[in-house]
């Protein structure tokens, strides 16, 4: 676990999520828990850069320390479906942004299924700009226009990549999220560090405490969260499961 996971809240899954044959649908040779063959580490960031202060070598956890509950487990969530394609196809799409160390992200969208549950169907990338530590939509209105003319979608969580940093949740991912997971409870959070191991990881925030704890911070920009509180974990094998009997469509917007 690295610092930056700790000081933001990160509590680790007991169950990480998984895929419906039991296989991980990585390239040929890509060590376990890799789904892409990951790039050359760059050196780390100046320390002008707001979140310089953390590190990437992992750092000792004590689940104890952190979960100071008990908090009661949240409501049973419903099974996301996540096509396996879905990291790579985006992390291919994000490549040109990424050897410039600009982030990029994507919406999922998808539907309701016959098992009670849903299937992400759609990646989303809107009109965007990145930089090495955020990126921003700069046409919601396409986005919204998208939204209507596909009647039976749901916006199901969200993807982007991490350039140059390792695979966490910052303080503005964690805000960004809240507003998503208040309006639907399974919505994700991808993140892909593709210079990283692991470079890949499925969120969400704990509830309770985390969503709660996030909606009412009025902090902005880049700053540490309370101590000692599980804020985000890994979204589980019962929450979400890739699968590959269908493909992730793509729809490039930008």
């Amino acid at each position: 676990m690295t610092r930056h996971q700790q000081s933001q809240g990160y509590v680790p899954s007991q169950i990480s999520s998984s895929f419906a044959d039991g296989a991980n649908p990585v390239l040929g040779g890509t060590p376990n828990g890799l789904l892409f063959q990951p790039v050359g580490v760059t050196k780390a960031p100046p320390q002008t850069e707001p979140y310089a202060q953390y590190s990437n070598r992992p750092g000792s956890f004590d689940r104890a320390s952190v979960v100071n509950g008990p908090y009661p487990r949240p409501p049973k969530l419903r099974q996301i479906r996540l096509p396996a394609d879905t990291l790579q196809r985006f992390v291919a799409l994000a490549a040109l942004n990424t050897a410039k160390k600009k982030e990029t992200l994507a919406m999922l969208y998808g539907k309701a299924n016959t098992i009670g549950g849903f299937d992400i169907t759609t990646l989303v990338l809107p009109p965007q700009t990145g930089q090495e530590d955020s990126c921003q939509m700069t046409n919601e209105e396409l986005i919204v226009d998208y939204t209507k003319s596909r009647n039976d979608s749901i916006m199901l969580g969200w993807i982007h990549t991490h350039p140059t940093q390792s695979c966490f949740m910052s303080s503005m991912d964690l805000h960004t999220h809240s507003q998503y997971q208040k309006m639907m409870p399974e919505c994700i959070a991808i993140v892909c560090a593709p210079r990283h191991r692991p470079n890949f990881g499925i969120f969400r925030l704990t509830d309770p405490p985390g969503l709660d704890l996030i909606t009412k911070c009025n902090k902005q920009g880049f700053h540490p969260h309370p101590d000692h509180v599980p804020i985000y974990t890994d979204a589980d094998s019962e929450h979400v499961l890739m699968v590959k009997d269908y493909f992730i469509e793509i729809v490039d917007l930008r």
